[in-house]
């Protein structure tokens, strides 16, 4: 234990020889702090870890290691400071009042115990002083002397201590004279030699200003010495919101509140459901995470998520819970908002001013984490149900600001059966329109342009099959699927297409044409997702009488706001969504003497298998005309409108007798000077559907009323438009007519009606 060469202590080889020394206190907080399991497994604990002789500590691959929490309370965690001032910014502009009556009762509190501080100050510091220099520290030392060794008196070390005191006394008079009594002379010396040199006034201008600066000096350092030593110094400001505070007794008692009786026992044992709190500015306010407690599921607990919003005291638009980014099943991240969503406004629509590509995912609104979430065109459907005014048309008009902004790779199509023109600003970018007042019209439109959309998905599907057997660079790993390089290219007439219908129930339930739409629909839902159309229908019933669960089922991209009951809520958002927490039914709607309303919002599931997301919808209505102007303004400079955009719509009848001339003479667009045959037929054809049999009779008709033409069509050699004409059946021919051509004629049959 020691050398024998050395008379010393070994203290070092003593505790070796001793052994491991224990913390009692560490030990204690460690057993206090251990992790919460279930009391069902705490009477069986798990087995030591094996160990190898010469590894110390190291655990053997497969062996089970009962873990132990050692952190501080949940609460007081400090995370990584999150870049998040704008919401920092949003929460003091919102709780602004609060702030200011926070921050002046707060600093009022602060004032009077400062006033107080300072009165102690100077009893504290005038004491102190004085037991300084009389060294009443050294006169306690030398009064226990005297208690002596057994209880005797010992003179002899009383009367040694008392004269090192009374040296020290008499060093530290001296010490406390020259440093008072030299700056005190310092300072009159000055004022003589001043008053000497006739520089009195200098002396009286600052005096005051000196003594001001002294006096104030003097007091900080009063307060400053008279402070609280146990306490902080600077005052403590709490968070100004009306709610209560989320803390690990809080978030404990709402888990509580659930009945779940996993969580009733890790409390009965002694220990807390919650693993950590911490804040999240970035996310918009404070996120607790639940420990995995055997028996315990993600599902369990999302189940009981207005349960849990009540227990906090907070609206469940504030209270958000999801599964933990480890997977593991009861490990649950409980999301509390500062700011109630219902009570603020929704962001703007985010791509104004933007290019946009909607062969890429597009952003529609932002989770409860302000992260945003995209809506995908290619490759999906989409059905969007909800109650009147909840949000579900501006939600609709914001697809199709998307389509429409995105001029060169995308066209739109809108049906509303409302016919009340909801949809009227986007009118002018549409290359398909119908929103009649009379629900059977635009019925009969939707018809016939599901018609022609089966007969171009023939066509989209014969090119990408030719495409994939050459090998073309357009596909994508040879998928016969249309990719955004196609999509863009002008050579095969490919965009994306997408087509909103509005109240479609209103459509398969008309007793016209309701079935063959239903059976289009269908068939077109089944199909259309490789050649780039994406069909969103909406409706506010989601009933099986209105919508069948033919159509109903095939969407992947589904969107619920709010809904009147279980059943629609389930049937949007999957069987069992309602008990699992994803409650569509608890949107609020702006009750009277309420200014919550969580219009806008929805649920979301924007993949096929995907996880519902509850979603702020960007609001785009006051940007409306802008975006479609701009658009408007792209797709004429790019030549892309198309159909009803450019002008080429059905035409009602005026009169019993056609003017063929005039018929011809409605198609020629801008500056185009002249038109192929197939073109003019098509045009005429679409704005008057059945008034010419063939391309060969509208020919023989132009003839006809203009005899001196003798030979209508000539050789055309311009670049076709983008709407011509490309099926099978269709006569094509490089001949057409010229535009000066066509007006001589018309001059000469208007001289003759003159004369």
């Amino acid at each position: 234990m020691t050398s024998p060469h050395e008379d010393r202590f070994d203290w070092q080889a003593a505790e070796q020889d001793l052994g491991e020394v224990v913390d009692l206190d560490a030990a204690r907080q460690r057993r206090d702090n251990s992790t919460a399991v279930s009391p069902a497994v705490q009477g069986n604990p798990p087995p030591a870890p094996a160990v190898r002789p010469g590894d110390a500590g190291e655990v053997l691959e497969g062996d089970i290691v009962a873990a132990q929490v050692t952190d501080v309370p949940p609460e007081l965690k400090q995370w990584a400071w999150a870049v998040g001032w704008r919401h920092k910014a949003r929460r003091l502009w919102t709780y602004k009042w609060r702030y200011l009556w926070n921050t002046f009762v707060v600093l009022g509190a602060w004032s009077v115990r400062a006033s107080g501080w300072w009165f102690r100050g100077i009893v504290r510091s005038v004491t102190d002083f004085f037991s300084f220099v009389d060294d009443r520290q050294g006169l306690a030392v030398a009064d226990q002397t005297a208690g002596a060794v057994d209880g005797k008196a010992d003179v002899d070390a009383w009367l040694k201590a008392r004269a090192e005191r009374h040296r020290e006394v008499k060093d530290r008079r001296k010490v406390v004279r020259s440093r008072t009594l030299l700056p005190l002379a310092g300072l009159v010396a000055l004022v003589v030699v001043l008053l000497w040199l006739g520089r009195g006034d200098l002396i009286r201008s600052n005096a005051g200003r000196a003594a001001l600066t002294v006096w104030v000096g003097l007091g900080c350092w009063l307060v400053w010495y008279g402070r609280a030593r146990t306490a902080p110094f600077f005052p403590q400001f709490r968070e100004p919101s009306p709610y209560p505070p989320v803390t690990n007794d809080t978030v404990t008692g709402a888990l509580l509140a659930t009945g779940i009786t996993q969580f009733r026992d890790v409390v009965k044992a002694g220990h807390s459901p919650v693993d950590v709190i911490f804040r999240d500015d970035s996310a918009g306010g404070k996120i607790a995470e639940t420990h995995p407690i055997p028996g315990v599921t993600t599902q369990m607990v999302m189940a009981k998520s207005v349960v849990i919003a009540g227990g906090l005291k907070r609206p469940p638009a504030m209270v958000h819970l999801s599964q933990a980014p480890t997977g593991v099943p009861g490990h649950v991240e409980i999301l509390v908002l500062d700011i109630d969503p219902g009570q603020s406004k929704p962001k703007r629509f985010a791509y104004l001013g933007k290019p946009v590509n909607v062969g890429a995912p597009c952003t529609i609104g932002y989770d409860p984490r302000n992260r945003p979430v995209r809506w995908p065109l290619p490759g999906a459907n989409g059905i969007t149900t909800g109650t009147p005014g909840s949000g579900k048309t501006a939600y609709l008009i914001g697809l199709g600001c998307l389509a429409a902004a995105d001029v060169d790779g995308a066209q739109l199509a809108v049906f509303d059966f409302k016919g009340m023109g909801d949809y009227a600003e986007l009118e002018p970018v549409c290359f398909a329109y119908g929103a009649d007042a009379d629900p059977t019209e635009t019925a009969r439109m939707l018809l016939g342009f599901l018609t022609g959309l089966k007969r171009e998905i023939i066509r989209r599907r014969q090119v990408l099959t030719d495409l994939k057997k050459v090998g073309s660079d357009l596909l994508d790993n040879s998928a016969a699927a249309l990719t955004d390089r196609l999509a863009r290219s002008k050579k095969h007439n490919m965009p994306w297409i997408l087509v909103i219908i509005d109240e479609v129930h209103e459509g398969l339930g008309d007793p016209i044409h309701g079935k063959d739409i239903a059976v289009l629909l269908t068939d077109l839902m089944k199909i259309d997702r490789a050649c780039g159309i994406h069909v969103e229908i909406a409706s506010q019933r989601t009933d099986t009488d209105s919508i069948p669960s033919g159509i109903s089922s095939l969407p992947i991209v589904r969107v619920a706001f709010h809904q009147n009951g279980q059943p629609g809520n389930d049937m949007i958002l999957g069987t069992g969504a309602y008990k699992r927490g994803v409650d569509a039914t608890a949107f609020r709607r702006g009750a009277a003497g309420s200014a919550a309303d969580d219009r806008g919002s929805c649920w979301y599931i924007g993949s096929e298998g995907g996880e519902p997301v509850r979603v702020r919808t960007t609001f785009v209505l006051p940007d409306v005309k802008r975006i479609v102007a701009s658009a408007l303004a792209g797709r004429t400079k790019a030549g892309t409108l198309l159909g009803a955009a450019a002008g080429i719509v059905e035409q009602p009848e005026t009169a019993p007798a056609f003017s063929a001339l005039d018929d011809v003479r409605a198609v020629f667009l801008g500056d185009e000077i002249a038109l192929h045959g197939d073109v003019i037929y098509t045009r005429v054809n679409t704005r008057h559907p059945g008034r010419w049999k063939s391309q060969a009779a509208l020919t023989a008709a132009l003839k006809a009323e203009a005899p001196g033409w003798k030979s209508p069509t000539v050789d055309v050699g311009q670049l076709r438009p983008a709407d011509a004409p490309v099926d099978a059946g269709v006569e094509k021919t490089r001949r057409g007519i010229r535009l000066s051509h066509l007006e001589t004629a018309i001059t000469e049959r208007d001289n003759k009606k003159g004369q």
